[in-house]
């Protein structure tokens, strides 16, 4: 009797961990790659301005002599690690989305924020590429806990430009989503890293810093990267840009209150002509097997629903164009602004 009862639980806590693994590693078809996926035109020539999206807001921004990246955060660990155990970067994966991305010379490395999900591999892909790191002082104690070159560390005010080679980058000082999660908020949101990370650390120790949205202007073209679905009023009326990389992680679980104000504030605010989703895709998902949505566990638990911010973001924004871009793939800004995705 007594064996049939434990053969029971047994059973159930296999059923339930077996459940369990399948809705956090099965994600949803996302009928929005298909119906905004930018398709380059190879043979667009004009200009010389270019962008290639990364994963989740790495965006390589380069035209041939002049290269910048944001954030470069490409080692993924895996969830149980983030949420249980310790992280730090992974060199040969780092290696490896390098070299995918033709990546061999930087000008700058620029997180939008200090959580471990953009900046933990910031300081290694500069200095494996020659870059200033650039960022507040909570990246500058990442890159120092990695041994990172202090004379190549850029310590920025927000509003005050920087001359990048054939860039003018300007980093504003915004806000972070904030997290629906209270305890997680308190945890890592408004807080600064005041001493080096030395990794292998937790993901909790990776706090905010500060959140910055990335102006860079060319002569071909002006972006803003706006990483994390977040505003402060009034602070980006002054800039106007062609292309908005805007950061869609977490806008579907906010009350339309909030999200009429992320629109006012952010989109409106800087009046772009093409709108570039990031910071939609899983970034637990290694980056070899491509770009995935959100696990149907966090789905169905916290309602991350990207879809739900594609059809909010395209709804407010009839007039303006929508266009995921492909994982890799070098993208012509012009050709970006005049083409029409399919």
């Amino acid at each position: 009797m007594k064996k049939s009862f434990l053969y029971t639980i047994l059973g159930i806590f296999v059923f339930t961990i077996s459940i369990l693994t399948f809705l956090l590693n099965f994600r949803p078809h996302t009928p929005q790659l298909e119906k905004y996926l930018f398709h380059p035109n190879l043979d667009y020539n004009i200009g010389s301005l270019n962008v290639k999206f990364l994963g989740n807001t790495n965006i390589l921004i380069t035209d041939g002599k002049t290269s910048i990246l944001t954030d470069g955060f490409f080692s993924r660990p895996s969830i149980s690690n983030v949420l249980w155990g310790e992280i730090e970067p992974d060199y040969g994966v780092i290696e490896y989305c390098l070299e995918k991305a033709g990546i061999h010379q930087l000008n700058a490395v620029i997180p939008v924020h200090s959580h471990f999900d953009h900046a933990m591999d910031s300081p290694i892909v500069a200095m494996k590429t020659g870059a200033k790191l650039i960022g507040a002082e909570s990246t500058a104690n990442i890159g120092r806990g990695l041994n990172f070159p202090e004379g190549q560390m850029v310590i920025v005010k927000s509003g005050v430009p920087l001359q990048i080679g054939s860039m003018k980058v300007t980093l504003i000082k915004g806000k972070h989503w904030p997290y629906p999660d209270e305890e997680l908020g308190l945890k890592l949101l408004n807080r600064e890293i005041i001493n080096p990370i030395v990794p292998p650390a937790s993901a909790f120790e990776y706090f905010e810093g500060a959140s910055f949205t990335i102006i860079v202007e060319h002569a071909d073209a002006s972006i803003a990267i706006h990483g994390s679905a977040g505003y402060i009023p009034n602070i980006l009326e002054n800039y106007v840009v062609d292309i908005l990389f805007l950061g869609m992680a977490g806008l579907e679980t906010m009350d339309k209150s909030y999200n009429d104000n992320f629109q006012t504030h952010v989109v409106d605010a800087l009046n772009p002509k093409v709108i570039v989703p990031i910071h939609w895709d899983d970034f637990f998902v290694p980056l070899k097997k491509g770009l995935k949505s959100r696990s149907l566990l966090e789905k169905l638990l916290k309602g991350m629903d990207v879809k739900k911010s594609f059809e909010f973001v395209e709804m407010r924004n009839p007039d303006k164009k929508m266009s995921v871009l492909p994982l890799w793939e070098l993208v012509n800004v012009l050709d970006l602004m005049d083409n029409i995705p399919h």
